[in-house]
């Protein structure tokens, strides 16, 4: 939904978010197997009896099933409105250029990015108290009108700089209300089994949106023009809202209380609290915050760094295809048993990778780069999907606004960061600072047994 320039290591987080499985909270010690032993001995919160049952049931009824249609529904609109925003973003941007030149392009857009962080938490806590399906469908509409508003303040009056970053600023506040919503609403959506397949399913279809109108933006933007991409991206809003508010939870109920501001406050409070007294989801968002600190940079700024103009794009073909084999794999063998072990071998892969680019070597480079973006793309969804896993189905939009907070901002803060090592550094050995980040983050990971030991399976009854 969101035009997020995302690469493999932030799968996440903002779009997963970056996790789709009946929420079984937590379990009795010596009840269940894996992510049930590990909640119950950090103190993840317990879900009702009586809803438990009910989910225990729904889930039972389709655990051998395949992806139902209406999250496939969602998935298709999800990856059309990518694709609408990808073309957005460069008709924006092509049209802030012409009518105010590329200094101010540049900072209108970097600007028009904080209120979505300044707004990601309050965005969980409403999708936790409102019921994340409602946000979704709120959010799309607005998004949707403000599109076709544009567009027709656009064929008047002209795009002038007040009004697209007006645009920008709508856009971004919605988004920041979308995401902590869709990560929370996917976990109701699927049985258990299919937790991390319909991660990937639905990353694909954002990400393939993204790659399909940033392949054709350019195109697209001078065929019609800010008016007409404008338009196609409201439509594609408004399919997006007729998908969400079509799908079916797992849940027999969803809430459904008036939103006040006076409590959203205390809401954002009691979730970040609920995220620091448990050890195992405190840690997986620090993990998957550093894991894309680590990448970001020599992945972004990278490309050019190590491969100059000619290699670049073997370095972007080879991230690329990694991240495709990271989806197969997930749908094809999806992590369940040992969903712990292979973030930890992931994370441990990842060093290896980011210091294998110190040695300035482009076919070393591109084979490091073809494994990065296949590990990371395998790590960051069980670590996305463990986060939802142990959360309270009443905490988890602001659980995943969290999670998202973290990545979103360590994109930004590791290209910062590249940039001044560089100039002070030289390549090889930033290439081994950020071997040093992931090597942070998989220090910690061995250092939470719970987490190293977690599964994502369907708990058992003691």
């Amino acid at each position: 939904m969101t035009a997020e320039p995302v690469s493999p290591p932030d799968l996440a987080a903002a779009e997963l978010g970056a996790a789709v499985s009946v929420p079984r909270a937590a379990a009795e010690p010596g009840g269940g197997a894996g992510v049930s032993r590990s909640a119950a001995e950090l103190g993840v919160a317990q879900t009702e009896p009586t809803a438990a049952a009910e989910l225990s049931g729904a889930a039972a009824s389709g655990s051998r099933s395949a992806l139902p249609a209406p999250f496939l529904g969602l998935v298709l609109a999800m990856g059309l409105s990518s694709f609408g925003d990808a073309v957005w973003l460069i008709a924006l941007s092509v049209t802030l250029v012409g009518a105010a030149g590329p200094a101010v392009a540049g900072l209108v857009l970097a600007l028009g990015s904080l209120p979505k962080v300044l707004t990601l938490l309050v965005g969980g806590a409403v999708a936790d108290r409102t019921g994340p399906r409602r946000v979704l469908v709120a959010t799309d509409l607005i998004r949707a009108a403000a599109m076709v508003t544009g567009a027709v303040c656009v064929l008047f009056a002209g795009p002038s700089l007040p009004l697209l970053t007006g645009l920008i600023v709508v856009m971004a506040v919605a988004s920041a209300f979308f995401i902590p919503a869709s990560d929370a609403l996917r976990p109701n959506l699927l049985p258990p089994e299919h937790l991390v397949r319909g991660n990937a399913v639905y990353l694909a279809a954002v990400r393939g949106g993204q790659a399909a109108g940033g392949a054709l933006g350019s195109w697209l933007a001078g065929l019609g023009g800010l008016v007409t991409v404008a338009v196609v991206n409201g439509v594609s809003f408004l399919v997006s809202a007729v998908a969400a508010g079509n799908t079916k939870t797992l849940a027999p109920a969803q809430p459904r209380e008036r939103v006040r501001v006076k409590q959203l406050l205390k809401d954002v409070g009691e979730g970040c609290r609920y995220v620091a007294v448990r050890p195992a989801l405190r840690t997986a968002m620090i993990v998957t915050g550093l894991l894309e600190l680590s990448g970001a940079g020599p992945i972004n700024l990278g490309l050019v760094l190590l491969g100059g103009k000619k290699g670049a794009g073997w370095l972007l073909t080879a991230m690329t295809l990694g991240a495709s084999l990271a989806f197969i794999v997930s749908v094809k063998w999806p992590p369940r048993e040992r969903a712990g072990l292979l973030a930890t071998c992931g994370l441990g892969a990842q060093v290896g990778c980011l210091a294998l680019l110190a040695t300035g070597s482009l076919a070393v480079s591109i084979a490091a780069f073809f494994a990065l973006g296949l590990v990371a793309g395998l790590t960051a969804l069980v670590l996305v999907s463990l986060a939802q896993r142990w959360s309270a189905p009443e905490m988890r939009g602001r659980v995943m606004s969290i999670l998202a907070l973290f990545t979103l901002a360590a994109t930004p803060i590791g290209n910062l960061l590249i940039g001044l090592l560089v100039e002070t550094l030289g390549v090889p050995l930033t290439m081994f600072a950020h071997a040093a980040v992931a090597l942070v983050a998989f220090a910690l990971l061995v250092a939470t047994p719970a987490l190293g030991r977690a599964a994502l399976t369907e708990e058992k009854k003691s």
